[in-house]
């Protein structure tokens, strides 16, 4: 655990990793970044460890929690994502519902909001209400790539974690060591370079 299968943001490795070390946890974060980086595979990793009811957070495999999210059935992490082109109005009263409904495995629940940029309006006015008084165990994270398309006020309300641009000598350590170096050409690398900047 602990985002060792991620390559880059170091620096929001070591700061996520010491909330989760000092249990200073907020109600909501925002992770914001350009598409492609790993915003939402962070946010997975930090639920995990959120919900983790072992004694070291940052590297368990054996509690209840962490087995049944390794298996995608933790029924405290629910994800949300676009429906079509959108996360529209009824997904966000779908999650005011199920919000209300305390822990099952864990003593938090967190919720992923998945391209939370394709909100429309009214699903955003709608999540506002939760964020302005969310149930004292609930954790909401917005994922997205253009926090233009935020309300203010719910920007306001998040811990805003910047994701910055993968670096050529990061995709190239990490190329190297997943892959036969053999097959790789410095023209992949030069692609990805181009992808993720």
């Amino acid at each position: 655990m602990s985002f060792d299968n991620i390559i880059g943001n170091d620096k929001n490795k070591v700061f996520l990793n010491k909330i989760i070390s000092s249990n200073n946890t907020v109600h909501s974060y925002m992770f914001e970044g350009i598409e492609g980086i790993g915003k939402s595979i962070f946010a997975r990793d930090f639920a995990k460890m959120l919900l983790c009811t072992g004694e070291n957070k940052t590297d368990c495999k054996t509690c209840k929690s962490c087995l049944e999210f390794d298996n995608n059935n933790n029924p405290d992490c629910i994800q949300i994502k676009p429906e079509g082109k959108v996360i529209k109005i009824e997904q966000i009263r779908h999650m005011q519902e199920k919000i209300l409904e305390k822990p099952i495995v864990s003593n938090k629940k967190v919720y992923i909001i998945d391209d939370a940029d394709f909100m429309t309006k009214e699903a955003q006015n709608c999540l506002l209400k939760t964020l302005e008084e969310p149930p004292k165990y609930a954790i909401i994270i917005l994922v997205l790539s253009n926090e233009s398309k935020i309300l203010n006020t719910i920007k306001s309300r998040c811990m805003k974690i910047i994701f910055e641009k993968l670096k050529k000598e990061e995709l190239k350590r990490y190329a190297l060591e997943n892959f036969n170096k053999d097959q790789i050409k410095e023209s992949m690398i030069e692609n990805a370079i181009r992808k993720y900047k």
